[in-house]
């Protein structure tokens, strides 16, 4: 086993559960484990007018060779949302996963080179890099510091209270978003041996939040075996999906609803197999 480097970005929908989701995915990959992931940074994009990025880097081991890792990076990507071919030059990406550095030294194949030739001019991949490969900061470490060091370091908007209970648990989560609300809470592993894990993210709710966090749940969180939707009412909408969580495989059931009024919660709820 050899150890590699993962930088990962994303600027679109939940991103630090797509960050977590694919940490996730890829560990549940034969042949590869994630020894490591480093803290996430947020950066400027490059490029036309877009949402910021955050960035992260995943320290692996494995024996699998730089093109068979590749083709799961690039498969991970798929799982995760991201369509390759109708990427714009520099724009957004739901989900972005490059090989940054191989422990066997450099690599150059059709497709792929180890490490990237504009590595060291990129903060927002150093300075990921080096938090979870130390090692390199002989080589890398000059160019870091001519950038600047490191871009700031990202805190998720949001409070979380867990109230417990013999028979269950709530955790309850104001985030950055109801899209990351929702994807996180599926994503979360503290439900994990309860009977019910549930969310709630205070909202006047819209259909097109509704919609946005439906999509960030079976992006980042959840494998899709049957789905019912329900339009309740003009202020109520419903969803429930049976499949496999990623963050959670004991769970196989999860349901968001809307409740009417004002300022009133989202729901996500979690159940799991005893």
């Amino acid at each position: 086993m050899r150890a590699l480097v993962v930088g990962v970005g994303t600027n679109l929908g939940a991103r630090e559960a797509a960050i977590r989701a694919a940490r996730t995915l890829l560990h549940a990959r034969d042949g590869i484990r994630v020894t490591a992931i480093s803290p996430i940074y947020q950066t400027e994009p490059i490029g036309p007018p877009q949402p910021r990025y955050l960035n992260a880097a995943l320290r692996l081991e494995t024996d699998r060779s730089p093109a068979e890792l590749l083709s799961v990076l690039l498969r991970t990507e798929r799982r995760l949302g991201r369509r390759r071919d109708a990427d714009q030059r520099w724009g957004p990406r739901s989900i972005d996963l490059d090989l940054l550095w191989d422990q066997r030294g450099p690599h150059e194949s059709p497709g792929l080179r180890v490490p990237h030739r504009e590595l060291h001019r990129r903060d927002f991949a150093l300075a990921p890099l080096l938090d979870v490969a130390p090692e390199l900061v002989d080589v890398f470490g000059r160019s870091f510091e001519q950038l600047g060091g490191a871009p700031p370091l990202w805190a998720r908007d949001a409070q979380v209270d867990v109230e417990t209970s013999t028979r269950s648990f709530n955790v309850v989560v104001e985030a950055d978003s109801l899209a990351d609300a929702c994807a996180l809470s599926v994503g979360h592993g503290v439900c994990a041996g309860r009977p019910w894990s549930s969310l709630r993210r205070t909202i006047e709710p819209r259909v097109d939040e509704f919609s946005a966090a439906v999509r960030e749940v079976l992006r980042t969180g959840f494998s899709i075996h049957r789905a019912t939707i329900g339009h309740c009412s003009k202020t109520q909408w419903a969803v429930e999906f049976h499949g496999a969580c990623t963050g959670n495989p004991r769970a196989t059931d999860v349901r968001i609803w809307t409740t009417p009024g004002r300022n009133r919660p989202i729901c996500v709820q979690l159940e799991t197999v005893q």
